[in-house]
């Protein structure tokens, strides 16, 4: 098909092309992997670049990136070559003539190894051409000024002509996420070379008492920092949702509440009090934290826990919740995100007793091949599947579902709004004709509200930086 941009999208193309580094930061399903084609299909035409490297997590290197490049008249050209595989099979890769290379992060410390192996090698003399270009796709991976990840690209940024990241979840915690990712862009002359100058800047400190007479220091945005902030970045950043320039379905969330069973609901109150619980079958549950004890609550909203040494269950709440819900959706598909392994097989024993007999229930997640996954999210879109499980982590980004349903159920909450907001636009994006429904079974009066909060929290102060980008 031949490549017609949409409006906005001829925006987002002019601004990668204007300025040597810009933030495309769009609403999931708005087409940021084809912008990002055709600025730089355009820049490479007039010879202002000659290659582009892209960073893309595994799925989007292996499928997105490369599917549409094949999909536009315009851009089938492009030889893509994918650097992945053992060390050898990377070389080769990097070696092999192309003009887009994509790497995934967890490569990109072993790429600056590779360049700094003999001094400061040049970008050019290992790829036998010149990536002046550099793309990175899902930009929160390097939002951890501190991590390894983030500093093996900051080595590897002077190299590059111009920079792009691409992302529609710019800050899944704080408004210190933006931070690592506007280096990225101007190498820190908008929002400062240190983090200490950024938090002396746009926040404020507060300090946590966490036992044995030790303090932490928690930063919070102060009230006037988003005016000054995006101030800052307004010139290089474009913001657009999908509702402010598509036609976009109507957007309804649902709240499923369960209650817990007396007896767990005591395990429960046991276990935040005092870090320890019997179970009515006698198993003991202990927390050696307050992240543990978390992590342990979760899983007690969701009918299970791990004991000392086997896995627990407690309750069939939430299963009961989803098989009504699952029934109602009378064959219309469903995607179900999962929190815990364990649960997988027990939700498949629950819906049994609602499905047709004999009908699969497929899992996207830990342990599943990518072909396998290929051929899953195929037979999803087809409309083969009425249930599909999957776990945030692993079809957070890169995918495309919203053919084959327009319904999400969370059988257990995150706590990372990145992750929730990227799994619901799996079905809420750009060519999903109907009316979508994303519902939360969550646990009366437990962790799962408190969740169910921190996310609205987040999303809030993102909305509000994000609004202030639009001009609004």
């Amino acid at each position: 098909m031949d490549y017609a941009p949409h409006p906005y999208q001829m925006n987002a193309i002019k601004l990668v092309c204007q300025q040597p580094g810009s933030a495309l930061l769009l609403h999931p399903g708005m087409g940021k992997t084809s912008i990002a084609l055709a600025a730089f299909t355009a820049l490479q035409f007039h010879g202002a670049v000659q290659a582009m490297l892209v960073i893309a997590p595994i799925r989007p290197m292996h499928l997105t990136w490369p599917n549409e490049a094949k999909k536009w008249s315009q851009f089938k050209h492009l030889r893509i070559s994918i650097i992945h595989g053992s060390p050898k099979q990377r070389l080769a890769a990097i070696g092999k003539p192309a003009d887009v290379y994509i790497i995934n992060p967890e490569n990109v410390q072993w790429l600056e190894d590779v360049l700094c192996a003999d001094g400061d090698r040049s970008i050019q003399a290992l790829f036998g051409t010149q990536p002046t270009m550099l793309v990175v796709d899902e930009s929160t991976r390097f939002k951890n000024g501190r991590g390894q990840r983030f500093k093996a690209l900051k080595a590897l940024l002077p190299m590059f002509d111009r920079r792009v990241i691409l992302t529609g979840t710019p800050m899944p915690q704080s408004i210190e996420d933006l931070f690592a990712q506007f280096q990225i862009v101007d190498l820190g002359e908008r929002l400062g070379r240190f983090i200490t100058h950024f938090r002396r800047a746009y926040m404020t400190s507060e300090s946590i008492r966490i036992g044995g007479g030790r303090t932490v220091e928690k930063w919070h945005a102060r009230k006037d920092a988003l005016p000054a902030l995006t101030t800052k970045i307004a010139d290089v950043s474009l913001r657009l949702q999908a509702e402010d320039y598509l036609r976009m379905p109507k957007l309804t969330h649902n709240k499923i509440r369960v209650e817990l069973p007396a007896a767990v609901r005591k395990v429960y109150n046991a276990l935040a009090d005092d870090l320890v619980a019997k179970t009515s079958a006698g198993a003991t549950l202990t927390a050696a934290s307050a992240a543990a004890v978390v992590m342990k609550l979760r899983q007690i909203t969701n009918g299970w826990a791990y004991g000392e040494e086997v896995s627990v269950h407690l309750h069939d709440a939430k299963l009961d919740a989803l098989a009504d819900l699952v029934e109602e959706q009378s064959g219309s598909p469903i995607i179900v995100a999962v929190a815990f392994l364990h649960e997988v097989p027990a939700i498949r024993a629950a819906l049994k007793k609602v499905l047709p007999e004999g009908t699969h229930v497929p899992y996207l997640g830990g342990g599943v091949s990518r072909s396998e996954a290929d051929d899953i999210v195929a037979a999803w879109n087809e409309g083969v599947y009425p249930v599909l499980l999957a776990h945030p982590t692993s079809v957070a980004h890169g995918l495309n579902l919203q053919a084959g349903g327009h319904a999400v159920c969370w059988f257990g909450l995150t706590w990372n709004s990145e992750e929730h907001d990227q799994f619901n636009a799996r079905v809420y994006r750009q060519g999903q004709d109907k009316p979508v429904v994303i519902h939360y079974l969550t646990a009366v009066d437990t962790v799962d509200e408190a969740i169910a909060d921190a996310l609205s929290a987040k999303t809030n102060l993102q909305a509000a930086v994000l609004a202030r980008l639009k001009g609004e």
